[in-house]
């Protein structure tokens, strides 16, 4: 930094102590001013996030980095997966097991963007940052339920041309199930929105540690503070996109959970995209207060968000005649039930998702010998603990 900018920063500091003193509304700077205020008037539906905070010179401080091709290696995985989805005339296809641990753990350069492949080769994967917040130990249990599922969609997709009956794999119309009637690829996109989108944003990247990580320099080699980049990789998880879509109508859709705020809490889309804009402006005026309330309001409505998809899929189930339809819904239910253990902001843990999971799966069929009043219990439980 040059002594015409030192100086700068020295004015602008000074001047935002007088600031925060005049104003009884106002908490105190946590640290000096890195960069010029921003107004949080100026932020509306339409402002981009991703090119409207920048520093002295001009240049845009957001980074959405490693998040962005997280989500991209995210929809390489899943268009691979949903490879034994497909309807007439395409034919669906089995899968390799190596490719979809490969995938996962962005080994054996697997990824067909070799953008991806690079930043694969340089440790950049899903499967690491899977339940991330978790102990170790229990991280674990998290990646190696995922790892065990992704072996359960391979064997399933052996029998991907045949017709699925109670104890045998195959397909229900276009979807495929394995033994039990699960359609598995759904289970573990689902989980992934928990443990790996929901988790990030919520458990890392908004973790008090991290909203008040330094905010003073920037990172050497960056154009941005720790806190910035924390909140632009918490976006990132949500989105690549420069303005998030809010609106389901709009096509082409946001993905993963970005997508789902949008179908299922609608009306809270805007809203999680203004908390982020007015967060990030936030981090910029060290204004530690509006920042709490923001992150707190993409964590309720993220959260609510992947209860609202479970009930509105167990729903689903129970209201289709169809075989193929029931399955398709029975599996984004029991994926979106997978990833309400990563919901902290309310209180939800791994035993109570169990207890709920468990209740749905433990029949002695499986899917095919679920009964509505095991749906209606789960749905109840999800409601209430989320004051649905």
């Amino acid at each position: 930094m040059g002594l015409f900018s030192r100086s700068s920063s020295a004015v602008l500091f000074v001047a935002t102590l007088g600031l925060a003193s005049c104003s009884k509304d106002e908490v105190a700077p946590s640290a000096p001013a890195l960069r010029a205020k921003v107004d949080y008037s100026t932020l509306t539906a339409t402002t981009p996030y991703t090119t409207t905070f920048k520093d002295e010179k001009g240049a845009a401080t957001v980074d959405l980095g490693k998040a962005a091709n997280r989500l991209d290696m995210f929809s390489e995985l899943n268009s691979y997966m949903g490879t034994v989805a497909v309807a007439a005339p395409a034919a669906p296809a089995t899968l390799d097991l190596a490719k979809l641990r490969n995938l996962y753990a962005g080994t054996n350069a697997p990824f067909a963007s070799a953008t991806l492949n690079t930043a694969a080769a340089s440790g950049v994967q899903l499967r690491d940052k899977t339940a991330a917040s978790f102990a170790t130990a229990n991280g674990d249990v998290v990646r190696t339920y995922l790892d065990t599922k992704l072996a359960e969609l391979a064997t399933a997709s052996q029998s991907v041309n045949q017709v699925a009956t109670p104890g045998n794999a195959g397909r229900l119309g276009r979807y495929l199930v394995d033994g039990r009637g699960f359609e598995v690829n759904q289970i573990v996109q689902k989980a992934l929105l928990g443990a790996l989108l929901l988790d990030q944003i919520g458990n890392v990247l908004m973790t008090n540690s991290a909203l008040t990580a330094d905010n003073s320099k920037v990172v050497a080699g960056t154009v941005y503070s720790e806190r910035e980049h924390n909140w632009d990789m918490a976006y990132g998880y949500l989105t690549s996109n420069a303005t998030m879509v809010t609106d389901y109508a709009i096509t082409p859709r946001e993905r993963f959970l970005a997508g789902y705020l949008n179908e299922k809490n609608g009306a809270a889309s805007p809203g999680v995209y203004m908390a982020f804009l007015k967060g990030r402006a936030a981090i910029v005026n060290n204004d530690d207060a509006t920042l709490k309330a923001q992150s707190d309001i993409i964590r309720t409505e993220l959260e609510k968000t992947l209860a609202k998809a479970a009930v509105s899929y167990l729903a689903s189930w129970k209201a289709a005649a169809a075989l193929d339809v029931k399955a398709h819904a029975l599996g984004e239910g029991l994926g979106f039930i997978y990833a309400l253990r990563f919901c902290t902001k309310y209180g939800v843990d791994t035993a109570w998702a169990d207890s709920v999971l468990n209740g749905l799966t433990s029949g002695s069929q499986g899917a095919w010998s679920l009964t509505n009043a095991q749906a209606d219990a789960a749905i109840a439980a999800i409601n209430t603990k989320f004051s649905l």
